[in-house]
C-alpha cells in the first residue's frame, strides 16, 4: 500500500461495494506508456473529519494490490496504513531486545552475515507470530502483548518442549499461548503530537509554545476516517 501523488491520474475500471475502485496507473516514462505498460491496483479516497488530527479535511488516496474488497475492507487498510511507523518497533525489538549484543553481526563474510540477518528475521517472525496466536485466542489486540515478555515466556518455555513428550506437545503449546497473554499492556492511549521540530531542519513547523497544549482527538482513528 502506498499514498498516490496527486499528479498520479488513475483511470476508473470498476467500482467495488465499500466505496472503493479499481484502476488503471500507468507509468510515467513515455517510452513504457507507448508499449502499453500499466497496472491494476485498488484506489481507496478517504478524509480525516476528526479536527484535532493532522490532515483534518484533506483528501487522501490510497492505492493498493489488494484487489479483493470483500477479504481487504477500505477501512481496515486504511487503518493498517496509517500504523506502518510501527515497523520501527520491529527494528528496536531485533537490535535492542533479540539480539542483546553490543557489537555488530560477528560474521565477517558476505554469505554468513547474510546467514546472520535470516536467522534474526525468521526468529522474530516466529515470535510475532506465536503473540497474534496468543492475542487471538484471549480475544485481545496483539498491540497489548509486551514482546520483550514474550521472548523471556519463550526462552523459559524451550527447555521445557524439548523435554516434553510428543503427545503432549498440543497441550504444552496451549499453556504457552495462555502465558504470553497472561500480562497484558494497557490499551494505546488515543493521542496525538503536532507535527513539529525544536530546531528548523525540515519541512516541518518549529515547535511553539501553542504545541504544548496541542488539543487532542475526540474519537479513535478509525471512527475519524471517512471514506469517500
Amino acid at each position: 500500500m502506498a499514498r498516490l501523488p496527486s499528479p498520479v491520474k488513475a483511470q476508473p475500471v470498476q467500482s467495488l461495494e465499500d466505496g472503493s475502485y479499481l484502476a488503471y496507473i500507468y507509468p510515467s516514462d513515455q517510452r513504457r506508456r507507448r508499449r502499453g505498460e500499466h497496472c491494476l491496483v485498488r484506489v481507496i479516497e478517504y478524509t480525516i473529519d476528526d479536527p484535532a488530527r493532522s490532515g483534518h479535511g484533506e483528501r487522501y488516496r490510497l492505492v493498493t494490490t489488494l484487489l479483493d474488497a470483500k477479504a481487504y475492507p477500505a477501512l481496515d487498510l486504511v487503518c493498517a496504513y496509517h500504523e506502518r511507523w510501527e515497523v520501527e518497533i520491529a527494528i528496536d525489538e531485533i537490535e535492542t531486545h533479540q539480539r542483546l549484543l553490543d557489537r555488530p553481526l560477528r560474521s565477517q563474510k558476505p554469505v554468513g552475515v547474510i546467514q546472520e540477518l535470516y536467522g534474526l528475521l525468521i526468529a522474530h517472525y516466529a515470535i510475532r507470530f506465536l503473540m497474534h496466536e496468543a492475542a487471538v485466542q484471549a480475544g485481545v489486540d496483539p498491540d497489548r502483548i509486551s514482546f520483550v515478555q514474550a521472548l523471556r515466556v519463550l526462552q523459559n518455555a524451550i527447555p521445557e518442549f524439548e523435554m516434553t513428550a510428543p503427545e503432549q506437545l498440543p497441550l504444552l503449546y496451549e499453556r504457552l499461548l495462555h502465558d504470553l497473554a497472561d500480562d497484558l499492556l494497557p490499551a494505546r492511549r488515543n493521542r496525538i503530537s503536532p507535527r513539529v521540530v525544536k530546531r528548523k531542519m525540515s519541512n516541518f513547523k518549529l515547535k511553539r509554545s501553542q504545541h504544548y497544549r496541542w488539543p487532542q482527538p475526540q474519537k479513535p482513528f478509525r471512527q475519524a476516517v471517512a471514506l469517500i
